[in-house]
């Protein structure tokens, strides 16, 4: 076994533990609330006025970012400063996000299972992974240190 293989497990249990169960709460609430401006608008925009699918999905997913970057930068992950390299990652994250929304709600429109039902998955599916990245690299600072890592000169 090698260097890098043997520290992958130990690095795995360092990023386990860093789940403090009190932000993934607060992390889960501010998601929720984006999940119902954004669900609430899709519908709308899809049942009330007629657009196309991916035209709701597009001003929905789009419309409920501002509250939840702003309230997962400074209530959630209490990132202070670094404002430009945080928007620059979330937007980047967004990228991704997007495309998967789309590629999932797509797929399950085909299938027959309707796009409400592909939003739910492509939500529970961006979800998982976006608190971690959130964590590890949008909401990350340069001076602050990430859990289990040493304090570069502090004695």
């Amino acid at each position: 076994m090698t260097d890098s293989a043997a520290a992958a497990p130990s690095k795995l249990r360092k990023l386990i533990a860093s789940v403090s169960l009190r932000r993934f709460a607060i992390y889960v609430a501010v998601g929720l609330v984006g999940f119902a401006v954004d669900f609430g608008m899709l519908v709308f925009f899809r049942e009330v006025v007629g657009t196309p699918v991916w035209v709701a999905t597009t001003i929905a997913f789009w419309a409920s970012l501002a509250v939840v970057f702003l309230t997962n930068k400074y209530v959630t992950f209490g990132a202070r400063g670094m404002a430009h390299r945080q928007i620059v990652r979330y937007f980047v994250l967004l990228g991704v996000n997007y495309l998967a929304t789309l590629g999932v709600i797509a797929l399950a429109d085909h299938l027959g299972l309707g796009y409400q039902i592909g939003k739910i998955v492509a939500v529970g599916m961006t979800t998982v992974w976006n608190y971690f990245v959130y964590q590890l690299w949008v909401f990350r600072e340069a001076d602050k240190p990430t859990p289990g890592s040493p304090t570069v000169g502090k004695e």
